[in-house]
């Protein structure tokens, strides 16, 4: 499709350091002397904020005015899964605004129909070939530069390809500092005398997630002095649907372990609901603290629930919107030869101030 239109309460106060820290629609770091306004014809980070609205886009780099008309094209893993939606109305909304080209194919999660829809893409030979979420494979990378393209990969590395996207290590990370003072107070109070397990929900073959979950464990060990035989790693079996199987999974898991305390923790915003989901349903809200991440409209409805405030603490915000656009500031500057700014993750969504950040949600 052508990328033709337009831009368009204890718990809560564990992140309120990072959140005064964060700043509303911050994406990226960027260096000073490409932001500001400038006389050369490249586009100002004033200019680009102005131009995504509530979404404040930090620009990876000062991207040319005068740029000629480039083909990009975008393999999305899943346009129904609120998180690659986000990407694709920010890719869609920055092409426009760049004077660009994007083409875009929905996978449906069909990851092994990856080379095929390179294949259909590659008739119109962008310049620039991406992908995310795992669905991107070493064979479609190879078929891509051999046909001159270059490949941008949004949370993902694959030899031949440029990375670019959320650390998962960082990710991973403060998704547990960002709850762990709560826990620790359970674990004193409430929890006391109770096994404390931790569940990371990843998925199938998707590196980024299983490396976010993976320094969660690393952290929640450190933090919660927990041994490794408490982590407890899983897998829903893939499907268009994370929300209703990860939903199923930790339902089993909480049946299998009735008297213990469980912190979850996960790859994206959608399992995160469905355990949410699962607990509240198992009478289990008491025993279970959650934290997505994503930061897409999933979570977003779920932290405006007022039946979750005291099981889904927040959700990691990357921002997918932003990402989005940026991936296609990536894709230009690759192009050109021109380095760009890592996209840093900093702000945690939480019941008090998602209506702030994601005013256009209401």
């Amino acid at each position: 499709m052508e990328a033709r239109r337009g831009p368009r309460a204890a718990a809560l106060g564990i992140a309120a350091s990072l959140l005064l820290a964060s700043v509303v629609g911050c994406s990226a770091s960027a260096d000073p002397e490409t932001t500001t306004p400038s006389e050369s014809g490249t586009w100002t980070a004033e200019e680009v904020a102005e131009a995504t609205g509530p979404y404040a886009v930090v620009p990876l780099f000062a991207v040319p005015k005068d740029i000629d008309d480039l083909q990009l094209a975008f393999l999305n893993p899943g346009q129904s899964y609120a998180f690659f939606a986000a990407w694709s109305q920010g890719m869609k909304d920055a092409a426009e605004f760049y004077g660009v080209t994007l083409s875009e194919s929905d996978l449906e999660f069909k990851y092994e129909e990856a080379l095929a829809a390179y294949e259909q893409q590659s008739v119109k030979q962008p310049v620039v070939v991406g992908s995310g979420g795992g669905a991107m494979n070493e064979t479609t990378v190879q078929a891509a530069t051999a046909n001159g393209s270059k490949v941008v990969l949004i949370d993902g590395g694959l030899e031949g390809a440029v990375d670019f996207g959320v650390s998962d290590e960082q990710v991973g990370i403060l998704a547990v500092t960002t709850i762990a003072d709560l826990v620790k107070e359970r674990v004193a109070g409430d929890w006391a005398g109770k096994e404390l397990l931790v569940a990371g929900i990843t998925a199938a073959s998707c590196a980024p997630c299983d490396a976010r979950v993976q320094a969660s464990f690393d952290e929640a060990i450190a933090q919660f002095g927990i041994d490794e035989s408490a982590t407890f790693r899983l897998e829903p079996p893939a499907s268009s649907d994370p929300t209703t199987d990860a939903a199923n999974m930790v339902a089993d898991f909480l049946t299998a372990h009735p008297d213990a305390a469980v912190v979850v923790v996960s790859y994206g915003d959608a399992p995160v609901v469905g355990a949410v989901n699962a607990a509240r349903s198992a009478d289990r809200g008491d025993d279970v603290v959650a934290i997505a991440s994503g930061g897409d409209a999933t979570s977003r409805a779920a932290l405006r629930d007022p039946a979750n405030a005291d099981i889904l603490i927040g959700s990691i915000d990357y921002q997918p919107y932003s990402e989005g656009w940026n991936w296609v500031e990536a894709a230009i500057a690759t192009h050109l030869g021109e380095s760009f700014g890592a996209y840093e993750v900093t702000r945690v969504l939480t019941a008090d101030n998602v209506d702030e950040f994601y005013p256009e949600d209401e």
